[in-house]
């Protein structure tokens, strides 16, 4: 009875082990998903209102708070009115939509970018949004919640808003395609021009051009997005230089911009096939009374392994995103930890030192017990001697009692 009672209380202090061990488990875990990261996919252009003709850059933005370590989404656009043109080794074009994929990344920096070039092919309204099911995985690992926006765009005949505003009165030099200028001679022939996008004659020299009696003076961007994972600061009509940093995969730092005055015109310089390291971009605006204004973009293109960049803000575009726990509560937390495994120290060495305790009053109850039958046999032993002994005889072997010599 004694021995069942002390089995009954091992089993039990056993039993409360598991239990102290395992409440900690599982606060620890519902801690964890009380803080579910999330992301956001943002879609953004410098215009809404596009021309006919014309090619124009949506940045596809992901941002999330624990990092992004890989992509997989579907950005789908009327193809009656947009037509997609490039996205750099990380968009393909599919059935009704670009299909972006990055998984192969060993970094997880809390914006990855992806420009995405299309063209306005006719005239008519165009939605650009995120395909349902688009998937991210954060830089811990798990796969995120995803927010996104949408684009809604008109495609017109000239490029400006139904209401008029901003609308060039013709007096700007022409440009062509891609928006630079193109400088003509009084016959119509075009004209050289230099690197700042001057024009020169045929010997190199700087020619004079024509500014018309109404030319302004502004040669500001109003708005600018570009390809950029980190750019620094964000951009400011009044600030000339920038640091920008794009993947391994990008060779082309892309700029779309709107310009303060349509009768002002811009060129880009060294913005393709951009070297591993610092590149040096230019987007030189020259107004329509000759003012010049630069902008300077030192580009970084990452090593081809994507070592990880110089960390940035969050910018407004994910300022939505939520966030894990801050300093403060990180810090409670962590010393409620220590707390809960100093505690479960002190326990287990406790219970241990009382488990052997047990242990050994187990092994001194065998030895008693054993100690006891031995005496019991000897006991038996001695009564069956004597009983082979009667009135001074002695049994033989043949079962005859003899007297003893």
């Amino acid at each position: 009875m004694q021995l069942t009672n002390i089995r009954k209380r091992i089993f039990l202090l056993v039993l409360a082990m598991g239990l102290l061990f395992g409440m900690p488990t599982f606060a620890i875990a519902g801690t964890t998903t009380q803080t579910t990261a999330s992301g956001a996919i943002s879609l953004e252009t410098t215009r809404n209102t596009i021309k006919k003709g014309e090619a124009f850059t949506v940045v596809c933005r992901v941002t999330s708070s624990v990092g992004v370590l890989e992509t997989d989404f579907f950005v789908d656009y009327n193809t009656s009115v947009l037509e997609f043109v490039e996205g750099g080794t990380r968009a393909t074009k599919e059935t009704g939509g670009v299909h972006v994929v990055s998984n192969d990344n060993t970094d997880s920096p809390i914006r990855r970018t992806f420009s995405l070039q299309f063209l306005a092919k006719k005239e008519g309204d165009a939605t650009v949004f995120i395909r349902d099911g688009a998937f991210v995985m954060g830089g811990d690992g798990t796969q995120l919640s995803v927010r996104t926006n949408r684009l809604e765009l008109v495609v017109n005949e000239t490029g400006e808003p139904a209401d008029g505003g901003g609308q060039a009165d013709g007096n700007g030099p022409q440009t062509d395609a891609n928006g630079n200028p193109v400088y003509t001679d009084q016959n119509g022939n075009p004209i050289q021009t230099d690197e700042n996008g001057n024009p020169v004659g045929p010997d190199g020299q700087p020619i004079a051009t024509e500014i018309p009696s109404n030319a302004g003076g502004n040669n500001k961007i109003k708005s600018l997005i570009t390809n950029a994972r980190e750019m620094v600061p964000d951009f400011d009509p009044t600030v000339g230089t920038y640091d920008a940093v794009v993947d391994a995969q990008t060779d082309t730092f892309f700029i779309d911009y709107e310009l303060a005055d349509n009768n002002a015109h811009a060129i880009i310089k060294g913005n393709t096939n951009l070297n591993y390291g610092e590149n040096k971009v230019k987007l030189i605006v020259t107004a329509a009374n000759g003012n010049k204004r630069k902008y300077v973009f030192l580009v970084t293109r990452m090593s081809e392994k994507n070592e990880p960049a110089v960390a940035e803000t969050v910018t407004p575009a994910a300022a939505d995103i939520d966030t894990g726990l801050d300093k403060e509560e990180n810090n409670s937390y962590s010393i409620l930890l220590y707390i809960i495994i100093a505690f479960l120290a002190v326990f287990s060495i406790s219970m241990v030192v009382l488990v052997r305790k047990q242990r050994r009053e187990i092994d001194n109850l065998y030895l008693e017990e054993e100690e006891r039958e031995r005496i019991n046999e000897t006991e038996n032993d001695i009564r069956g001697r004597e009983g082979d002994i009667e009135g001074g005889k002695i049994r033989g072997e043949d079962g005859q009692f003899r007297y003893r010599d």
